[in-house]
């Protein structure tokens, strides 16, 4: 008896060396071409539109190996890079992680979730339209195709084997959002109107949007609970159309929805300006609101974009440079700085950087050093691309989170920032190269 005894609790030892805590969650395996050895996992939920407080950073080794263990009390949705993960309290997960979402694998408790979210789709791109590739001749043809596609999908999530009733209602009312997602961008990608006038195509848009009122709102009223908020495809698409009256008809919308957006308002003046008035004015704002994550978020946001007006110190941010040295920010003190934050994969960024490069030859001989920093996750695409390139200015690659995305609020680029010769801001929204007023900013930081 003594020896089955000690068996048991041998048995019992191991497996709670092994087994997550009920409460906790463990993630171990490689993430590969994140171009930082500190990988944010984004919580995608309404207050991560706001804010970083609840996403995760997961340190690896420099071969993208991590093992690692958090507290998660319930279901929350995540984004690392362009993979979408479910995490339940005791999931146990070993993955594989890259940008390119085709090439994940997932083993052990939790993962059947992970493998059905693996083929996501991008409102952005239209969802089922796939960036206009499954656009037909017509939109009643193109609607063919993206139902199928969708009711393909929802039989797909009603074979699925040791995954909760919540998630499949989530990935239902998911499916759905991005089906109604599909129908709402088919004007941007359709076919029925090449060579059509401007009058003419806008007498089409009326008649389209007439024919899909029906589904649209039987989809709306669906999809349009406060409930589903957290799930980032239903929540951008209730926001983007609260106000459009024909789709919105029969659908409660609820003081949570205006809410965000309300909110969403107030991020979008924070992300531009560090204009005083402003700030105040947001801030202001930001008193009214009722939802805790949301006010605590943008408090948080307030104080940082307050720390980027004008005469407070420069942020630190660390790069490195075409060799894979380590370069500071600051040891370009004592000289102007106008930096150019961009990325190979931004059209925008690209077109900029032409008048970037003129702007530099016309100041060469000032004291000012123009930087263009790359904020590529990719090492190797960022120098893939200056290969192709003759550049005349320093050219720097980071992915410092802390520096970029926490202290200085890069959220969008093309971002431009002009910095005094005592590292202190002088505009943390510069012009663009190609804004003819930048000259008169830099004249005029050149004449102090």
């Amino acid at each position: 008896m003594k020896i089955i005894a000690l068996v048991i609790l041998f048995v019992t030892t191991i497996m709670g060396c092994h087994s997550p805590k009920v409460n906790t969650i463990h993630l171990k395996g490689q993430m590969a071409d994140m171009g930082t050895q500190e990988v944010i996992m984004e919580y995608t939920g309404v207050t991560g539109d706001f804010g970083t407080s609840l996403n995760r950073i997961i340190k690896t080794d420099a071969s993208g190996y991590f093992d690692t263990t958090f507290v998660l009390e319930q279901p929350m949705y995540f984004n690392i890079s362009r993979n979408i993960l479910y995490l339940s309290p005791g999931d146990d997960l070993e993955v594989y992680l890259t940008p390119d979402t085709r090439q994940a694998t997932f083993k052990g408790k939790g993962s059947e979730a992970q493998l059905f979210l693996k083929d996501r789709l991008y409102p952005k791109g239209g969802s089922f339209l796939l960036s206009g590739r499954n656009v037909r001749e017509n939109f009643e043809k193109t609607k063919e195709v993206v139902d199928a596609l969708a009711a393909s999908k929802l039989a797909q999530l009603d074979t699925l084997k040791g995954i909760t009733e919540l998630f499949k209602e989530n990935e239902r009312i998911r499916v759905k959002a991005n089906l109604l997602n599909s129908y709402l961008t088919y004007a941007l990608y359709n076919k029925e109107n090449a060579g059509a006038s401007r009058e003419e195509q806008r007498q089409w848009y009326g008649r389209f949007i007439t024919s899909v009122i029906p589904d649209v709102n039987q989809l709306m009223r669906e999809i349009t609970k406060n409930k589903y908020l957290d799930i980032i495809d239903v929540r951008d698409v209730i926001v983007y159309n609260l106000d459009q009256a024909e789709f919105m008809q029969g659908v409660e919308i609820t003081p949570e929805m205006r809410e965000i957006k309300e909110a969403l308002q107030v991020l979008a003046k924070l992300d531009s300006s560090t204009d005083p008035e402003v700030i105040l004015s947001m801030e202001e704002k930001t008193k009214s609101f009722q939802h805790v994550g949301i006010v605590s978020e943008l408090r948080e946001k307030i104080r940082n974009v307050k720390s980027l007006m004008t005469g407070q110190p420069a942020h630190e941010i660390i790069m490195t440079d075409v060799d894979g040295n380590e370069v500071l920010l600051s040891s370009f003190k004592g000289k102007n700085i106008y930096l150019d934050c961009w990325a190979t994969w931004c059209g925008p960024c690209i077109q900029e950087s032409p008048a970037f490069a003129v702007l530099s030859e016309k100041y060469k001989d000032k004291d000012i050093v123009f930087i263009q920093l790359s904020t590529d996750n990719s090492r190797k695409t960022w120098l893939s691309y200056l290969k192709q390139k003759e550049s005349v200015v320093p050219q720097f690659n980071s992915v410092d989170n802390e520096g970029l995305r926490v202290n200085w609020q890069i959220k969008y680029i093309p971002r431009f920032i002009l910095i005094d010769k005592e590292f202190n801001i002088v505009e943390s929204f510069a012009p663009r190269p190609s804004d003819p007023e930048i000259t008169e900013h830099l004249d005029a930081l050149l004449a102090k």
